[in-house]
Formats: C-alpha cells, structure tokens, sequence
C-alpha cells in the first residue's frame, strides 16, 4: 500500500482495502511455533478488549477507548496487524458507527469464540490432518481480532491473523447496512477453520521457501500460492473461502485459461486477484484464485501418492514446471 504524505481520509483508505482483502497478499514464516497440534495456541485477548473499547464510548464514535483499551494493550499479533493494515482508533470509530445493527448482532459471536471449544477443536483438527500429510508443518499461534472490515485474514511473524468482523454472522444478522463486497464475504463462525487452513498454508509456503517467496512474482506464482492455500484448506476442511467462484469458473473455464495464459507470465495481477472491489455483475473478483485451485487439484488428482503431491503442492519452486506436470488444460 502506497502512502500519500498526508493521511487518506478512512473512508477513501477503507475502499482501496476491501479490493485487497480475503486472504493473503503474502506469505510471513513466523518466528515461533510447534510441531504439536495440541499445543498450538489461538489468542483471543483481543477480542475482550475490542468490546471493552466499544462499551466505554467506542460505539459512539470516541476514538480514546479504542486507542486506550484496544490498540494500545494489543497482542503481538495485533500489533502486526495494526501496522500491516493501518489500523487506527479513529478508523475503528468510523466502522462501527456505520455499521451499528451489524456489530451490535455480531459481538456474542465474537465473544463467544473464547469459550466455543467446538470451533477451537475443528481448528485443532485440521491441524492434525495436515500434521499426518506433511510432516513438516508447524503450527504458529493463530490471533483473533477485529479489524475494520478490510482483511479476513493475513500472516505476519507471528502467525496468522484473523479478521473476525468477517466470521461471525448468524442466521439473523443484519446485512442491509453493509456493501456487496462484505456481504459477499461475512460467514458464521463455523467458516474459521477454512481461513485458518487457508492462512495455515501460506505459512507453509513461506517456510518452503517455494513460489510465495519470491521477488517480482508473476500472476501465475500468485494465483498458484494462493489457490493452492484454497485448495489445501478444502482438503483438510472440506470448505473453500472463495467456493462461490467455483460455478461462474466452470462455466467459463476454457475462455478464462485462454486469458489468464495470455497475462499469466507477467506481474499484473489487477485483473485477476485481490480486486473484488473492482468486480462487475458479469464478472466476480479474484479468479486468479480459482485458475490457481484448479492447478492443484489436477496436479493432485493425477499424483497417486497423494502425500506427496500435497507436499509438492506446498513446496512449488518452478510455477512453470508445476502447471506442466499438473497437465491442467481446460
């Protein structure tokens, strides 16, 4: 994100980061982590802390009570947040008085993660799947937050990062306040296991040192890192952040290739990933997702030892090599 040298009012800098969110732009290997699925941590600190901002004035739009109870006492992992996305007292006051039925409705969910040992262990057991597939994985601490509505989910040195405005709707939640992007992207808190997956890969792609790491990457690197993150998550949760670009992408598979090979060398993504805020009605957002999800799945779906395709899937050096070997051609 570039910076002008005067602050971008909020509601211009919020616009230009729901183009970006969902997902990662990149992969961080974290400092810290275990090997042991049972000793991962999920950090939910700062949750309490948010709504204890909210209570005491936030709701009203003061900014002191968010600056105060919540930016300033965060968690390492909100304090990589705070700064990866710009995050302020004044930007969090702005969201929920726009927003107020909405984080009104969500806060039980929200506050409700903490004690839902059911959510936490569906977590802990994808964990354990991945444990059993890739022997290498580790496990950083996973930091739930509250964001302001730009990012459902990221990684930094000290794992990965979650955006729980997005995960937290029920059945009744009131969705008319918000805009198409967030309403195409809020999920129950039942979904937190694929974003933990999906963010889970990223991380171990960073640690392979594989196509996520590396400089100038090209459109097909990055739809590869980050459909592939898609596709290990759906392996190991059975749901897909990005399941809703699945129909419109089989209906159009052969002319989207037929695009995407065109651009796939170069190192404009724009038209392909992180532009959701972009989309028209004929054609959804980062469907650089998509094409990169369909790699991996024919690559794994032609690989009989699946162990090691999925290692393979993680790992990828060669961007190239990898499509060849998937022998994926709509």
């Amino acid at each position: 994100m570039q910076r002008a040298s005067t602050r971008t009012p909020w509601c211009i800098t919020l616009a230009w980061v729901l183009l970006t969110a969902c997902g990662s732009d990149k992969s961080t290997a974290p400092a810290t982590g275990t090997a042991d699925p049972e000793q991962a941590v999920f950090v939910t600190s700062d949750i309490e802390r948010f709504w204890k901002a909210y209570d005491d004035g936030g709701a009203s739009g003061a900014t002191t009570p968010f600056q105060t109870e919540y930016l300033d006492r965060a968690s390492p992992g909100l304090k990589d947040f705070i700064a990866s996305r710009d995050v302020t007292a004044a930007s969090l006051a702005l969201m929920v008085r726009k927003y107020p039925r909405y984080f009104a409705d969500i806060r039980a969910s929200t506050l409700g993660l903490a004690s839902d040992g059911g959510v936490q262990e569906r977590i802990r057991d994808g964990y354990r799947k991945i444990r059993d597939m890739y022997a290498p994985a580790v496990f950083p601490p996973v930091t739930f937050l509250i964001g302001r509505f730009g990012t459902g989910g990221t990684t930094s040195t000290n794992g990965m990062l979650v955006g729980l405005e997005f995960y937290a709707i029920t059945a009744s939640t009131p969705l008319d306040e918000l805009a198409q992007f967030q309403r195409d992207n809020v999920r129950p808190l039942d979904s937190l296991p694929v974003i933990v997956a999906h963010e889970h890969t990223h991380i171990l792609q960073a640690r392979a040192g594989g196509v996520a790491t590396h400089r100038n990457k090209t459109l097909l690197d990055q739809s590869l890192a980050e459909g592939s993150a898609d596709f290990v998550a759906y392996l190991i949760t059975g749901g897909n952040i990005n399941a809703r670009l699945r129909s419109y992408g089989l209906a159009r598979e052969h002319d989207l290739w037929a695009e995407f090979k065109v651009a796939m060398h170069g190192t404009d993504t724009s038209q392909w990933l992180y532009n959701q805020g972009n989309a028209t009605g004929d054609r959804p957002g980062d469907l650089g997702y998509f094409i990169g999800y369909r790699i991996a799945e024919a690559f794994y779906e032609r690989t009989s030892d699946k162990r090691l395709a999925l290692r393979t899937i993680i790992e990828v050096g060669d961007s190239d090599v990898f499509l060849a070997q998937s022998g994926y051609d709509p």
